[in-house]
Parts: structure tokens; sequence; C-alpha cells
């Protein structure tokens, strides 16, 4: 019996040598997969107050009309209700996590285009929704109405994706989608692998992980 057991072990030893780019890279892939889902999870958690304050922002109010404006474009989207499909949520998390930030995602098709004559980007904001943070980076460089209203049209896209994100909540098919997206775009692992080195060495907080624009880790 014990020959019988050395022998078995040998010949499981034999093969595992043999076959260990397999499992190496079977290892690897379940590490990526549940990377990608603990990155979901993490992403998910801080898009939903990011959807309940775009609802906050377009929600009536007596003084309303000094930063609403813009909310229209996407009111149909805040009055829809039900649970997202799968590609839905699959598509959102895609568009607020792994797709350019809207100042970026507009920049080179603007970049040689000359300022328009007496354009005021702050003027133009003036009463919007785009405008209501101390700072507003995504119109940085933003020289001219037609700029603007791409940037505008953006964010847009980017909050009607955050709005499906928070119609689903933190239900098992948005993290499944979120780690799926994750998984198609790889550099999102490489760099929340980073992030969570950094937060490990108490170089950079939790609170570090960025909700919205390519890359998703910050």
């Amino acid at each position: 019996m014990f020959a019988n057991l050395t022998q078995s072990a040998s010949q499981s030893l034999q093969s595992l040598r043999q076959r260990w780019p397999v499992a190496l890279g079977v290892v690897v892939l379940g590490t990526c997969a549940a990377f990608a889902i603990v990155l979901s999870d993490e992403q998910g958690r801080m898009d939903l107050p990011l959807a309940y304050s775009v609802r906050m922002t377009c929600e009536d109010d007596i003084e309303a009309a000094l930063w609403r404006g813009g909310c229209e474009r996407i009111a149909p989207d805040i009055a829809k209700t039900g649970r997202p499909s799968f590609p839905e949520l699959y598509s959102a998390f895609v568009t607020v996590h792994h797709e350019p930030n809207p100042g970026a995602a507009t920049a080179a098709r603007f970049a040689s285009d000359s300022s328009d004559t007496g354009f005021d980007v702050a003027a133009l904001l003036n009463g919007k929704r785009y405008n209501l943070a101390t700072v507003v980076p995504e119109f940085d460089d933003v020289r001219s109405r037609a700029h603007a209203e791409a940037v505008m049209e953006a964010i847009d896209q980017r909050d009607r994706a955050l709005l499906t994100i928070g119609r689903a909540g933190l239900g098992y098919d948005a993290l499944i989608a979120g780690a799926l997206a994750n998984l198609v775009h790889p550099g999102a692992l490489v760099e929340g692998a980073a992030q969570y080195v950094a937060i490990l060495m108490g170089t950079a907080k939790r609170s570090d992980f960025t909700a919205t624009g390519a890359p998703a880790i910050r």
C-alpha cells in the first residue's frame, strides 16, 4: 500500500510539473476575477451617493433656478423606475469607470478650434447643474460654446449611467456587471491593485477610489 501511495504521489507531482503553466494560468485568472469583483464592489459603493446627488440636484426647490439648469436633459432618466437590465448595467459601468472623463473625452476634438469672441464659460454655466462644484476642471480648456455643449453632453451621459447604477443598488447583477467591465478593461485592475497597495501602506485612503472617468482609480 505504501508503495502504491508513493507511486501515486510521484505521478501527481510529475503531472503538476508538466502542467504548471496551466495551473499558474488558472491561479492568475482566478485572482483577477476575484479582484475584479472586489473592485466592482468598491466602485458601486462610490457610485450610489453620486447617483443620489444627481437626483437631489434636480429636485424641485424654491431656489432651484439657481442651480438646476440642464436637469431637463436627464429628466427622463431620473423618472425611470424598475431594475435595469444586465446589458444596461454593464454599459453604465463602462461609461462611468472606463471611458475618459467628460473633459478628456472632448479635448482632442476641439484642441485645434479657435476661441469664440467674447465667450465666457462661467456665464454659460451660471445657474446650471454643471457649475455646482467649487472647481469644474471639465471646462478648464473650453474656449467655445460648441466645446462647452459637448462637455455638458458628456456629463449628461455619465450621469445617466450613474442613475442606471443607482437604480440597481448593491445587487449581485450590478456587482457582476461591474466586475465584467473591469475584466474587459484590465488596466483598471492594475491601477486598482496599485491603489490597494497604497491603502495598505497607509499612503492613500479608501475614499481615494474615484467613481467617475477612466482610469477607474486615481
